[in-house]
Order: C-alpha cells, then structure tokens, then sequence
C-alpha cells in the first residue's frame, strides 16, 4: 500500500502552495485519504468546510479521481489534532451514542461515494479522553468492522507511534483483529517543544539516547513496539512526513543535532506556521542558496541551518532509506502525510511529487538509496552527531539533556547504600472539602483537620479561567458556608503550621491552563489574580499548583516551555512577600520529556510535591500495588520498573531535582479492581475493571481507608504484605486492594530520611480515619507519616 493522506485546507493556500484536488497524482497512491470530518455532540459524521466539501464539490471531485485511476481506493479521515479528544471519548463510551456513530459512517461513506473510513482519534485516553477510552477505542473499532464488512467498505486508523500510548491508548492485539491497517504517524518525534535541535522522523537512535524516553522516538524503536506489541506487520503502514520542523537556534555558532533553541523557526509563506515548513518550502529554501545541508549518519536524515534557523527534514534519499526499511520489516505499506506538502509543480528541479514519487519507485521498484549521500546547491557535510551539551545560560529556560535520569531507573530490589542525613520534617496534608457532602460517618468537615499532624496544609479550591482569573471549586462552601475563614481558624489552632491553597486544573482539564499560559497578558493576569486572592483576600502562606498535566489531556506541545514562564513569574511575586510556592506534579519520568523542564522549574519553586500513588490501577487489566516501595524484579519492560516510589524519586533526582526539594506524596484512598477468576488473586493477576465503590465515597474503583478497613473485617478477605515491593494487597477472591498501611508509610518516612528528601505529603487526608472507625486511633496514617519521619 501507499497511502496518501490530503490536506484539503491547501486549496486556501497562495502561490505555489495552493494545491486543489485536481493537483493530485492518483497514480502514485493505491490509497488516498481526504481529510478531516468531524464529529457533533449527537454522534454524527459532520462536515468541518461545507464551502470547500460541498459548495465547491470537494467531494464529488476527489471522487472522480478514479477516472484517472479506477483501482486507488479513496477514503475519507474523521478526526486530526484540532478535533481533540473529548467528544470522541464521549462518543466510544456510550453504547447508544457508539451505535448512532457507526451507521451516520456508513450513510456518509456512502452518500459520497468513498471506499472507507480513516478514524484518527487523537487519542483515546489523552487530550480531553478518559481512562476507558483504552477499552471504548476497541468497542468503536469492533462495532465499524462488523457493519463496514456488511457494505464491502475499509477501515484503517491513524495512530501516534511512540510505545507510551500502547499503554495508554492502544490494545494492539484488540486493534489488530478490527483494522485492515493502521497508519503509523512516525513522525513529530522531535520539534520545538523540545528547546533543542532534533530529528523530525529519525530512523534511529543517538548514541546518548538510551533512556525510557528519548530511545523510543526514532522509527525503528516505534516500528518494533508496535510489532512486538502485537500488531500483523502486513496491517502496518509506516508513515513519512512530507514536511520538516524548524527551530531558532540560540547560538549561530552550535548548529549540532542537541544544539540550544529559543523557539520555532520562522513560519513559511504558505504554510504560515511557525516551527513548520512543507516540503515545497524547505525546497525553495534549500535552492535559493545559503542553507548548510547536513546528513547524519547516526539516524540517517538530513538537516539544514542557515543563521539562526535550523530544519529538520526528509529528502528523496531519507525517504527512500525508510521505504526500503519498511521492506525489510515486512510491512504492509508507506503512509504520506501529507501530498499537498509536496513540490507538486517540480519547481525545485526533482520533477513533480518528488517525495511521493520516490515513494512510490521505491515500493514497486527494486533500487536501493545509498545512504548518505545527497543532491545539494549548498555546502554538504555529512555528521554523526555529538551529544549535546546541557546549557542554562540564556534567559528564557532551555531544556536542558532529558536522557541522564533513564539509565539509573531501578530494575531490582536493590536497597540505597547512603549515610543517613538530618531527618525530613515537612508533613504536607491535602484537604478536600468534597468530603463534607458525605453523609454519616464519611462525613468529614474542615474542623476535623488536625493542625498539630501537618507543618504546610494545603485546601485545594480553587482553579484558574483561560483569561487568567480565580474560579472557586465550590464557592458555596467556600465562602457564603465560611470554608476559608474556618480553614484560617483551623489553621491557627497550631500556629507554626503554613496555611495554603491548592490550585488545580481537574475539572476543567488542560485547556484553560494551556490558552492562558501562552499568551503575555493572561499570564500576569492570573499572577495578579493568585497574588490578590492570597494576600489581599485571605492571607494564606503559599500556594499548590498542580496542573494535570502540561502538553496532555487538552493541552499544546508549547505548555513544556509556558509553564516555566509562568512559574518563574509566580514565583518572583509569591517570594517578594515571602510565600512558599510548591508543584504538585505525576511521578513518572515520562512526564520530563513532555510536561516538566525539571531543571528549570527547580530554580523557581520550593518544593515538589511528588503524587508516587496511582500507578496501578483497574486500567492496566491486572492487579498491582498503586505505590509499591521498590520493583519487583519480574517487571516485563523498561516503563513497569519505573512504577515505584525508588524509581520515581531516583528519575527525579537524575532529572535535575535536589532531594531536599522532594516532597513523596501517598494517598489514603485504596485502588478497587475487580478480578477476573477467583482462582487468580496474587500480583499480576487479570482484572476485569473497577471494583465496588465504598459507601461514603461513593465511587466505583476506589475507597477511603476506613471503608476498606471495615470491608476488611467481614469473612473472606485475605491481607498479604509484600516484603519484595514493601507494600499491602488485599483480596475476597472477587475484589482486590491495593493501599497503604500504618506499616508502609512507615517504611516510606524510613526511605525519605535515607534518600535525604524534605518530607512526605498526605493526599486526600479526608479519606484517612478521621472518626477511628477502625480503632487504630486518629488519623492512624496520617500519624504515621510523622512518626515515619
């Protein structure tokens, strides 16, 4: 296969870069893709340019492009980035919404005349989705294929190509069975964002990048994790990129693959798009002179710099090396995205379609590229590249080398061999006051904080707008039930303790979040906004900010860098009058690359408070400790041996975060799953979703600790300490807990004090025993933080 992908919007572009359907080569694809539809709140395929689609017969042209090719399949794509996520999530989840989707495909399908559906749902569980997305992807997949079968219609999917969404996003073998391909979107591994120079689409690694993170963002890594994953290579297609990525070079005089950025290059005049430029663009570039072409010999691509722009590419060569590559794999096929990007005309002198046209030669032809050797106009050098060299010396934060912490992540249960250093003494505790709604004993008020068992208490209330101001959580509670001032009181039963306010961004997702940070403006309007709220309105000591999560769920690739802004102009104001500003942040390494420039924000806050909790659940489809201590040592891939509190904190550390601005986060609530057979109860074993919800907290999957402990005491359970993982599982041979325990967040304080970090944060504290329901005392956990410590 080839499938070309076609931007429609081109036909608005100017000059040379206007690109009708008319412009396109049916010859060279045995698939082409007209993109995007959308999808209304009712369940149905809608038309995002009726002007263009309709009006101006967009449709009914691309559909007599068979008449130049009576054998190209022609296919329509839902979906794309700016569609997001959310109403597709919403869409895969409903039986009802799901059934109404699947017929209003096949009505439009076939109304206008296509062979089948693209679905690029970008993606399930991510920007705007939900956790069930993993399992309503699948169940939207399935129900397309059995109606689609009965029409004689196809149905492939656009997917990203990283290994981190196969966990996330993508059951492979589920997928395979539905799909008659997936187009692998390997491209974007590397852009801007990143705040140095690298690969658009590189086929394989740098010699430095050996961590979790940066070894998967090379072709190769992403082809074999899908492989391996599970899916046939006959229903691979492996996608090229007919554009390249550009950046702003910090310094004129380090041009390397790693070199510092400040930004996107400049935009070009037909794309108009900061940080990218097609094909047809970098080509005109390239021919007018003055552009230093490179190739790497390491990940076999090229690139171009001329002052302080810099762009990443694919030429004629790279692309013919990924083709021939995708040969060797077996794959089913070479994925263009996107046809309109190409020199359609030849006006850079490599004919027409040149990048298309290489594709197309080297799927049904039998020459092989020599690699790296290129065609240039310009000074060509060809380059393995060094690594690159860690630079915090510009004004705007850099993000500095993100692989160094990988290679330390702990495989074992090896025990830290460290002097013991002055004990941590900060003990944050995290009050919501959703636990006033709570009826009975679940009832749980702000006068039933305990001041004494907490230096900093953090109330989380409130949020931040996309313009930039306060929004209460819940301002009933909050001010006309008095929640502030009676948190202020509370406060002052222990005087010494810091009184703060959680921000965060759960209910409304990352949106707000990211439109307000990147823009000047609304970015001194919310420091204006949290410094009138905390001093002039309510005097607390400090704020929590926790923002879930920079670049994901509704957020842009730009958040990386906002964010930083953003907290270092909070925090110039906060510490100007003597406030502490602290992170709430998720664990995992993962997140460096996307969401946190640790090394730059370690300048700017006071402390990290690390969420170590959740990092197993009902969505992983087997049962596992949610904050186990260490690794088990029977981990099946690089990413499981991160999930525990050793790994997490050790990434943290390597990342670039002192230890003694590490706070480790645990939670009280207990992880409900359900188990699949009652013979199958131990570590690993299969899960069929979330487990009963408690009677107070009301939530299927999780419970408070004394609802679980209560649960405990009725025949039937069984309570195991895992000595390996240092962590409490419980199970009825139906239900399955993991939580913690007394015993464990002892042994936690014992690990803080040993590793040197400042202390240990109490999540959720409502959810610990607040009435001694159990009879192990007041806040039986919460004491053992202190006494852990």
């Amino acid at each position: 296969r080839i499938v070309c992908y076609f931007g429609s919007w081109a036909t608005y572009r100017i000059g040379n870069g206007k690109y009708d359907v008319e412009s396109i080569n049916p010859n060279l694809c045995t698939h082409i893709v007209y993109t995007f539809v959308g999808l209304d709140t009712k369940g149905n395929v809608k038309i995002l340019d009726s002007w263009l689609d309709i009006s101006l017969g967009g449709y009914s042209r691309f559909i007599q492009l068979k008449q130049r090719n009576p054998k190209v399949k022609l296919m329509v794509a839902i979906g794309g980035w700016n569609e997001g996520s959310a109403s597709y999530s919403t869409m895969a989840n409903s039986d009802l919404l799901r059934a109404v989707f699947v017929e209003s495909a096949v009505a439009f399908v076939k109304r206008y005349g296509f062979d089948g559906f693209d679905v690029d749902w970008e993606y399930p569980t991510l920007r705007g989705g939900s956790v069930d997305d993993r399992v309503g992807f699948v169940k939207l997949l399935r129900d397309l294929r059995a109606r689609f079968d009965q029409e004689g219609l196809l149905l492939s999917i656009a997917t990203a190509a990283t290994a981190d969404y196969l966990r996330s996003a993508y059951d492979v073998p589920e997928i395979n069975k539905y799909v008659h391909f997936v187009n692998l979107m390997a491209y974007d591994l590397h852009a801007y964002w990143d705040a140095q120079t690298g690969a658009n689409a590189p086929m394989y690694p740098n010699s430095w990048e050996t961590g979790y993170t940066s070894s998967m963002l090379n072709v190769d890594a992403c082809v074999k994790a899908w492989l391996g994953a599970g899916l046939d290579p006959s229903k691979l297609v492996l996608g090229v990129p007919v554009f390249g990525h550009t950046f702003k070079l910090s310094s004129t005089s380090d041009t390397r693959i790693g070199a510092p950025t400040i930004g996107p290059g400049d935009a070009g005049p037909y794309t108009l798009e900061p940080g990218t430029l097609s094909y047809l663009e970098i080509c005109e570039k390239l021919a007018a002179g003055d552009y230093t072409k490179t190739f790497s010999s390491v990940q076999q691509v090229p690139y171009a710099y001329r002052g302080n722009q810099w762009i990443s590419y694919d030429d004629v060569n790279s692309i013919a090396i990924k083709v021939q590559y995708a040969k060797r794999m077996n794959l089913g096929g070479i994925m263009v995205w996107s046809i309109e990007s190409d020199d359609a005309r030849g006006i850079c002198g490599e004919g027409q379609h040149p990048i298309t046209s290489a594709v197309y030669r080297e799927v049904f032809g039998t020459g092989a590229p020599t690699p790296g050797t290129t065609t240039t106009t310009a000074k060509t050098t060809t380059t393995s590249t060094a690594r690159p060299i860690t630079t915090t010396t510009t004004q705007r934060p850099l993000t500095t080398t993100t692989t160094t912490y990988r290679t330390t992540t702990t495989a074992t249960t090896a025990r830290p061999n460290q002097k013991l250093v002055c004990p941590a003494n900060k003990v944050f505790c995290f009050f919501d006051n959703k636990a006033t709604y709570r009826v009975g004993d679940g009832k749980v008020t702000i006068e039933d904080i305990n001041p004494n068992l907490c230096t900093n208490i953090v109330y989380s209330s409130i949020t931040l707008t996309s313009t930039g101001s306060i929004k209460l959580l819940d301002s009933y509670a909050d001010v006309t039930n008095g929640g502030f001032a009676r948190f202020k009181s509370v406060c002052q039963r222990a005087p010494a303790v810091k009184c703060m306010i959680g921000l965060n961004s759960l209910q409304s997702g990352s949106s707000p979040f990211s439109t307000l940070m990147n823009n000047t403006i609304t970015r001194q309007a919310a420091v204006s906004s949290i410094m009138s709220f905390l001093i002039q309105q309510y005097q607390f000591d400090g704020l929590d900010f926790y923002w879930q999560y920079p670049v994901l769920k509704g957020g842009n690739p730009e958040d990386r860098f906002n964010f930083v802004t953003f907290i270092s102009e909070l925090s110039a104001n906060l510490h100007m009058y003597g406030l502490l500003l602290t992170l709430s942040v998720a664990p995992t390494s993962d997140f460096f690359m996307g969401s946190y420039n640790v090394p730059s924000l370690v300048r700017y806050v006071d402390y990290f408070n690390v969420m170590a909790f959740n990092m197993h659940h009902y969505w992983d489809g087997k049962t596992g400790h949610q904050s186990a201590l260490y690794a088990s040592g029977k981990e099946t891939s690089l990413y499981e041996t991160q999930l525990n509190v050793d790994a997490v904190i050790t990434g943290w550390i390597a990342e670039g975060a002192p230890a003694s601005k590490l706070i480790l986060g645990v939670t009280p609530t207990a992880n409900i799953m359900k188990l699949y057979a009652a013979n199958d109860s131990g570590i690993g074993a299969r899960t069929a979703g979330r487990g009963d919800m408690g009677q107070y907290t009301t939530t299927e999957g999780i419970m408070s600790y004394p609802e679980l402990c209560l649960e405990r005491a009725k025949a039937g359970w069984e309570t195991v300490l895992d000595r390996t993982q240092e962590s409490f599982y419980a199970t009825n041979k139906i239900s399955w807990a993991t939580y913690e325990e007394v015993q464990t967040v002892q042994l936690k304080g014992a690990y803080i004090i040993t590793r040197g970090l400042a202390g240990m944060a109490l999540y959720d504290m409502e959810n610990d025993d607040v009435k001694n329901l159990c009879g192990k005392g007041f806040y039986p956990l919460l004491r053992g933080v202190n006494t852990g410590l």
